[in-house]
């Protein structure tokens, strides 16, 4: 069964000549912004494994908690895999508008396989003020 892993990032520096990454800067799942809107640059690096051969197009999506409004999309142009093994797709996304604070889903599908959705929580830097009860135990 194919396996897909997908990271979301600030900012990916890559060197033009080699096409090799210099530098990762990876996102963490809340971030803090005010005033909304804001406009969210990012990337998204999704790797899938132990696919068999045949022809693969991403696509990484970025949706609304509710999933009903699609944000941004990009959809790869498909890569050919000669043999079984993986695969890996890697998105630019600039100047997003994330419309108001909450949580948003980024969706990542390769082929007919879905990865896992990661959310991503937006929050007024007001509410980071404030202080926070203690979670109880389980």
């Amino acid at each position: 069964m194919a396996t897909i892993q997908t990271i979301i990032f600030e900012d990916i520096d890559i060197d033009v000549q080699s096409n090799k990454q210099l530098c990762i800067h990876p996102i963490h799942r809340c971030l803090v912004a005010t005033p909304f809107p804001i406009k969210f640059n990012f990337a998204v690096l999704s790797s899938a494994y132990d696919l068999p051969a045949g022809t693969y197009v991403c696509r990484h999506t970025l949706v609304s908690e509710d999933k009903k409004k699609e944000l941004v999309s990009l959809v790869h142009k498909p890569a050919a895999l000669d043999k079984p093994g993986g695969i890996g797709f890697r998105s630019s996304f600039e100047n997003v508008e994330i419309p108001a604070p909450g949580r948003y889903i980024l969706r990542t599908d390769i082929g007919k396989f879905k990865g896992e959705e990661i959310s991503i929580r937006f929050e007024p830097a007001a509410d980071r003020a404030k202080p926070r009860q203690p979670l109880g135990r389980r």
